[in-house]
């Protein structure tokens, strides 16, 4: 049986919600149960109700196999990473309820692992979701709320190390990391809402100044251009820099990155890549269409590593090698549903947009 038969059978009926990888042969996915009702209710256990399940697993392309296929019911949307740790491969999978789970390939076993949330945490109102997860040097390290960095030392070990950004995050509210990276463990860089963005040196944390409060950074990353990029949620700005200096380029209203939702971001071979239904690139000062061969719409999801870049839809993943596409799950024609639902809400806008300037134009008349 192929690898694409092999996850035709993991993902049918399922909905692609994350992905992430180890290295250039390992891939890993997380899916959540379509809301077919139907065909899976929601699950009873104990006489409550949980969500649909999720499944998460790791795809070998070397052996071609999928390993740790585990499903969980009631496990909140989830977030993942991967490489190589101590010269191990290892993976980590975390929710936005604090569920994690450690997947180590030296040691075949994939392992629970859960972030508690201490009694001060819980008085300052800090929860222990994770929002961002990454292998950054010999550890894995995750991001959460109340802008909160912990490093994995060991087996079920974690230590804090963003004490200045918790306390910064405790005047902000709610505040919390949404992305991490870093190009080595003497220099990581988080980001969150309200123009949070801070740069760690080994030793101490440092906010970045200057960025505007209204701009609420989705994605921080460390290019192997050399350069540091924190792009916004809404496609409305990116800050470039390195270490403590950066600087912030808005959008012009008219870019086509501009306004819509972003659903992830990557760098690949020194280009800063951005989904959003289709794919951008980042040039400079502005967003273009991206033109990767075989990639037509519906991207929600990026990952990249080793010389690899990984693409997924709800309904499809491929992997590109900088020349060709490589098609691991789903078809081509899957993708029409999301290029039809974009292209009616890209209508709908601009219905909008004309019926304003119809109305203005008219009151202009009157007057």
């Amino acid at each position: 049986m192929t690898i694409q038969e092999k996850m035709n059978i993991a993902l049918s009926g399922w909905i692609i919600t994350r992905i992430g990888m180890i290295d250039r042969y390992r891939y890993l996915v997380i899916a959540k149960w379509s809301n077919d009702d139907d065909k899976n209710p929601f699950r009873a256990k104990d006489g409550k109700k949980y969500n649909h399940p999720a499944r998460m697993m790791s795809i070998d392309l070397e052996n071609n196999k999928i390993d740790w296929l585990t499903e969980l019911d009631g496990w909140s949307y989830g977030y993942c990473d991967g490489g190589i740790v101590g010269g191990n491969k290892e993976a980590f999978f975390g929710s936005y309820n604090g569920v994690t789970y450690h997947l180590d390939y030296g040691a075949d076993k994939f392992e629970h692992e859960e972030l508690l949330s201490t009694d001060k945490r819980r008085e300052l109102g800090i929860s222990r979701g994770i929002r961002a997860i990454k292998v950054i040097g010999n550890h894995i390290y995750t991001g959460s709320t109340g802008n909160q960095i912990h490093r994995r030392d060991a087996a079920k070990k974690w230590t804090l190390i963003s004490q200045e950004p918790r306390e910064y995050a405790h005047k902000l509210g709610n505040s919390s990391v949404s992305s991490l990276d870093g190009y080595s463990e003497n220099e990581i860089y988080f980001s969150g809402q309200e123009g949070n963005l801070w740069y760690f040196d080994g030793k101490y944390w440092e906010k970045i100044f200057g960025m505007p409060e209204s701009i609420n950074f989705e994605y921080v990353l460390c290019s192997d251009d050399g350069k540091v990029y924190a792009i916004d949620s809404h496609g409305q700005g990116v800050a470039v820099g390195r270490g403590k200096d950066f600087t912030f380029i808005p959008m012009k209203k008219e870019d086509p990155a501009n306004g819509g939702i972003t659903f992830a971001a990557t760098h690949y071979k020194g280009k800063i890549y951005l989904a959003r239904y289709s794919m951008y690139e980042f040039r400079g000062d502005h967003w273009v269409k991206a033109n990767i061969p075989g990639v037509y719409g519906g991207v929600e999801h990026l990952a990249s590593k080793d010389g690899m870049l990984f693409i997924g839809t709800p309904y499809s993943l491929k992997i590109y090698n900088g020349k060709e596409t490589f098609t691991l799950y789903g078809e081509e024609k899957e993708d029409a549903k999301l290029i039809t639902k974009a292209l009616i809400e890209t209508s709908t806008d601009f219905l909008k947009k004309g019926h304003a300037l119809l109305d203005e134009m008219d009151e202009q008349r009157r007057e």
